[in-house]
């Protein structure tokens, strides 16, 4: 990145109107500081190329030093006032990445359909959830303060995470611990925010332009390359005290840090910035500008205070009892606990599209398009979801030469989730099963192209039939 361009995010976080809006979405008041429990900052002009995961934890009085470097900024979902609840809108095509960049207002529109099914959805519970455009998408936020009585009704959704054990080798020096009863009620909202995702999938999936996915998979080619919308709720399968949102009123340059996944051209594009849409239609918003100059302007009008969602939690906790996902959850959960990774034998002979991320974990068994297709062809096979997730954590745990993978974040936590997310899809019938064939496998890359012979149609017919079963269980 050019010094002139960083000389202009930085002349931007130098104005106080910007530097308020930035502290209050950390949660300052004028009272405290922020309650996030970190900063992050990423420095595009770091050298070979910068990354969210190698970004430090620091504390708040980092933030001027950050400021004057003109990095793009990110607040800890650990906060240590309140739970954060966070789901993410993004745009993504493996072939042209920087279409949200070269052609905006088209990726926008693409988007539409499902930004308003999150709002309507939102609406219907009583949800004020904040929505903060990225360069490719939106956050939607909003907080339940930890004194709150839904707290409490969170915790009762779940148990206390395996992550949490090890948590105070990850917390860093300048943060208190945190409880068990924050971090069992942030797994607690987790089920809820997979079921806001599968409320989304089923409000939105009729009208949208291109498909809609979760936590990035892969599709199959449409008209403009592998396009698709996703509804990324990933963060819940890493531990609490690790992942971190963008801030509304941050630069954003990570299209300019990175010319290797977006190419020159949309590398030497300006830098945006992270902006409330703060209700506007789409045209109006997209008028109004996400740049820099635009974001000065926004912040002086006023800042972004998270929203307390605490009543419209209520609602939906209400509604996610009675629904067939959270008997799966339930199902899933009770399991997993009888289950013993090492007690995992008799993995089936699989073809080679379901058996690759099994040969290849690291890391086949990172990428969401591997792992649903490993989930569906188990499930065809009549293994249970809770007996998958084991397989995956062992293979996690396993000398795969992960580094410290599994030192910074926790293999339990991201095996149970990846496997419940990807067969609570299917069981619920949200996954309609119309890309587990060979042709959509191909599509994505994940066929081997080996010539086995094996027909996924057999499986997704063996697997339909599963479900089926499943749900007509009382």
């Amino acid at each position: 990145m050019a010094d002139a361009d960083h000389a202009l995010a930085a002349d931007y976080y130098a104005d106080a109107a910007v530097r308020r809006a930035l502290l209050t979405y950390a949660g300052a008041t004028a009272t405290h500081g922020p309650t996030a429990a970190f900063l992050a900052a990423l420095d595009p002009a770091a050298q070979p190329f910068p990354t969210w995961s190698s970004t430090p934890h620091v504390p708040w009085s980092a933030l001027p030093d950050a400021c004057e470097r003109g990095c793009d900024l990110s607040r800890a979902l650990w906060d240590t006032d309140a739970l954060i609840f966070a789901i993410d809108l993004d745009y993504q095509n493996l072939d042209y990445p920087g279409e949200p960049f070269l052609h905006a207002s088209s990726v926008f529109f693409k988007l539409e359909n499902s930004y308003a099914a999150l709002r309507r959805i939102f609406r219907r519970f009583g949800l004020p959830i904040a929505a903060v455009s990225t360069g490719r998408g939106y956050h939607f936020v909003g907080r339940v303060p930890l004194e709150s009585d839904t707290i409490d009704r969170l915790t009762a959704l779940s148990t206390v995470p395996a992550w949490h054990a090890t948590h105070e080798r990850r917390r860093p020096s300048f943060v208190a611990p945190m409880t068990a009863r924050h971090a069992q009620a942030a797994e607690g909202l987790g089920l809820l925010i997979e079921h806001v995702a599968h409320l989304a999938i089923t409000e939105a999936t009729p009208n949208n332009l291109i498909p809609l996915v979760v936590n990035g998979v892969v599709v199959g080619s449409g008209e403009i390359g592998r396009e698709c919308v996703s509804i990324d709720f990933s963060h819940v399968g890493d531990p609490l005290d690790t992942r971190h949102v963008r801030m509304a009123f941050s630069a954003y340059q990570w299209h300019r840090a990175r010319p290797d996944i977006f190419g020159s051209a949309v590398a030497a594009l300006p830098p945006l910035a992270a902006l409330p849409r703060r209700g506007r239609s789409l045209e109006t918003f997209l008028l109004s500008g996400r740049d820099l100059a635009a974001a000065r302007a926004s912040a002086r009008t006023g800042a972004l205070a998270l929203p307390n969602v605490s009543r419209g939690i209520d609602r939906l906790i209400r509604h996610y009892r009675a629904s067939p996902l959270a008997r799966f959850h339930q199902a899933f959960a009770a399991e997993r606990r009888a289950i013993d990774r090492a007690a995992i034998y008799g993995v089936p002979d699989l073809p080679p599209c379901l058996a690759r991320p099994l040969v290849e974990p690291n890391d086949l068994l990172l990428k969401p398009e591997y792992l649903q297709n490993l989930v569906r062809g188990l499930l065809a096979r009549g293994w249970s979801a809770a007996r998958i997730a084991a397989l995956v954590e062992r293979e996690y745990l396993a000398d795969h030469q992960w580094g410290d993978r599994w030192v910074r974040l926790d293999a339990r936590t991201r095996a149970d989730f990846d496997v419940r997310v990807f067969a609570g899809l299917v069981l619920t019938g949200h996954d309609r099963l119309i890309d587990f064939n060979c042709v959509s496998s191909r599509e994505k890359g994940i066929c081997p192209e080996s010539g086995c012979g094996h027909d996924l149609d057999d499986d997704r017919r063996a697997l339909v039939a599963r479900v089926a079963m499943w749900r007509a269980r009382p």
